[in-house]
């Protein structure tokens, strides 16, 4: 936890076996949107709360994903500039790699105890997904 106000999970969904070819951007922003459709559409089945879209987060996902894919890792670097830029008081951030399709991401955060903490956060009002190449962050704020 880096404040009170703070929240963050430090773990990372498992790849799978073969990498994936690299996404066009506005394949990249189709997987995106589907992938924050999916997740109002499981936090609407748990009793959740859909979160609108927020732009900024948005744009700070994609940033990260874009860092990690430059970088060819996984990684929660920066994410304390993240928050700050964010303006919110709270946020919570899953990453991902690999996954081909937006269920099968989905899926391997809801398999992850820490990663469905974060989609089911109810402290959580507005979100942001980026992706970029293999790489996909979600950014949950309040």
């Amino acid at each position: 936890m880096f404040a009170a106000a703070l929240a963050v999970v430090f773990v990372v969904g498992c790849a799978v076996a073969a990498p994936a070819a690299k996404r066009p951007d506005d394949t990249n922003d189709r997987y995106a949107d589907r992938l924050a459709e999916l997740v109002n559409r499981y936090r609407e089945q748990q009793g959740r709360t859909p979160l609108p879209v927020d732009r900024k987060l948005a744009a700070l996902a994609r940033e990260h994903s874009a860092a990690m894919a430059k970088a060819g890792r996984l990684s929660h670097d920066d994410f304390q500039s993240r928050f700050r830029r964010s303006g919110y008081g709270m946020c919570v951030e899953n990453i991902g790699w690999n996954y081909p399709t937006p269920q099968a991401q989905l899926l391997a955060w809801q398999r992850s105890p820490g990663h469905d903490r974060n989609l089911l956060d109810a402290r959580v009002g507005h979100m942001g997904i980026g992706a970029a190449s293999d790489y996909v962050t979600f950014i949950g704020c309040r």
